[in-house]
């Protein structure tokens, strides 16, 4: 993953606009990331804390490495958006370039989230309610590219706009206008918890109530990795990047800066908090419904910072070719003090993508569990969703061990996916899940592919206290 962020991160002019749907958990993958109202035990710990009240939980749950991976491009065919994520070291012919130039000229040419469970775990009490904790890199990506930018991107001096005199008198906020680039990599730790707060109704012999509701809340603190915050829209240019030195950035000729390791926990960069909330209504174990707010933090980027600078469009040298291959750790000099001015920085804040989550969960049968879920963002920060997504799916107990997972989700920013997925087990106590975010892709969608993919492979499950009860949801 670290080549595939410095190629985001060692790029200078951004701002982006494609937000996370949680698809690191491959149960919410293979239903498109329909969520709020259908995941319990740590599944939903950064979606709705309050589910982890629920009466079907597992006693205790944990998982190891769980990974969610999103790449999705308008600018890219399949194959070359496969290519680009598995073999970013193979160097670009001089027809590639151009035509990597010509495509790039287009809206959302690139998105990326990546979300790296490395650890969670959940316990349930039924007087207590649920607890949770996990620990997970998160990471979003985004470019948009205007002609000029593209073509000097690809091609360096030979770009047809550089060749003109006259782009040597203009300013670079003029002549990249129209330009966004953005990545944000953290870490966070997240402590969740969720109980059942009253219910309406006659109590069973068990305690379970025909309509019960539920409140749940989850504190992270985060550590900032990578940041790299810029626009060049209507003739303006604003800029900063945060970036630990793990991603041994060459940052060329930047005068007065030296990229250090950081004393703090994880080499971070950047610190901050935020917190989760959610509330969630299970009418006779059959009928859920949920609301979630999510990502309501932000961090605070103090060291290795550098500020970007307008300036007239500086004269490269004849052999200065642009970019050769699509693993930037090597290339990044181009960018800093070739083409871009940079200075040491000042302290700066940015905010998380914030979202509201409305979901819809029903049991139909043993077998069949369907629902819905409707993400509105709740600010304009750089890497959320610049309008609501939509997900429906559901899963199907084909065995006892065997659950199939699929759906219809997406948005004017992403289009429109078929996303698939399975489970197996509890295998005894032992589950492995995968999924698809969009499995038309690999079929016929090569002209704004999807590769999306989650993998959740050391999953365990440990002793329902009530038989009896309905299997959960996730």
């Amino acid at each position: 993953m670290k080549h595939l962020l410095t190629l985001f991160a060692s790029v200078t002019v951004s701002i982006a606009a494609f937000g996370q749907i949680d698809m690191g958990v491959p149960a919410a993958a293979g239903k498109g990331g329909t969520a709020n109202a259908m995941l319990g035990n740590f599944d939903c710990i950064g979606i709705n804390p309050s589910n982890l009240g629920w009466r079907d939980n597992n006693p205790f749950s944990f998982t190891v490495a769980n990974v969610g991976i999103t790449a999705q491009s308008r600018a890219l065919d399949f194959n070359t958006l496969r290519n680009a994520l598995m073999n970013p070291s193979d160097t670009f012919t001089m027809a590639e370039k151009q035509e990597y130039a010509n495509a790039f000229a287009t809206p959302d040419g690139f998105n990326f989230t990546a979300n790296i469970n490395w650890f969670a775990a959940s316990i349930y009490f039924p007087k207590f309610g649920g607890l949770a904790f996990n620990i997970r890199d998160r990471a979003f990506a985004h470019v948009t590219l205007s002609q000029n930018a593209a073509d000097v991107l690809f091609l360096g001096s030979n770009a047809p706009a550089y060749l003109d005199s006259s782009a040597l008198t203009q300013s670079m906020s003029s002549f990249f206008d129209g330009t966004s680039i953005s990545m944000l990599h953290y870490r966070e730790v997240n402590i969740a918890y969720g109980r059942k707060i009253f219910g309406l109704g006659t109590k069973a012999e068990d305690g379970t109530q025909p309509i019960e509701f539920f409140g749940g809340i989850g504190f992270k603190m985060l550590w900032g990795l990578g940041n790299v915050d810029a626009n060049i829209q209507n003739g303006l240019l604003t800029g900063n990047t945060s970036l630990t030195s793990t991603y041994e950035v060459n940052y060329g000729n930047v005068q007065n800066f030296t990229s250090v390791k950081s004393g703090e926990l994880f080499n971070s960069v950047g610190q901050g908090t935020a917190i989760d909330f959610g509330f969630s209504t299970v009418i006779n174990e059959k009928i859920r419904a949920a609301v979630s707010f999510s990502d309501m933090g932000e961090i605070t980027w103090s060291q290795n910072l550098l500020l970007a600078s307008d300036t007239i469009m500086p004269s490269l040298d004849s052999t200065t070719t642009g970019i050769n291959s699509w693993d930037m750790s090597s290339q990044a000099s181009y960018f800093f003090g070739d083409l871009v001015d940079y200075d040491p920085g000042k302290e700066y804040t940015t905010k998380l993508p914030g979202r509201m989550r409305l979901g819809y969960g029903m049991k139909i049968g043993e077998r069949l569990n369907i629902g819905a879920d409707v993400v509105i963002p709740l600010n304009k920060t750089s890497y959320n969703l610049a309008s609501p997504y939509i997900a429906i799916g559901g899963e199907f107990k084909a065995l006892e061990f065997l659950k199939f997972h699929a759906g219809v989700a997406g948005n004017q920013e992403i289009g429109w996916n078929v996303p698939a997925g399975l489970t197996i087990g509890p295998i005894g106590f032992f589950e492995i899940g995968l999924a698809s975010g969009d499995v038309l892709t690999y079929f016929s969608k090569s002209d704004n592919p999807n590769l999306s993919f989650a993998l959740g492979v050391i999953r365990f499950n440990f002793n329902k206290m009530d038989s009896s009860a309905p299997n959960p949801t996730n």
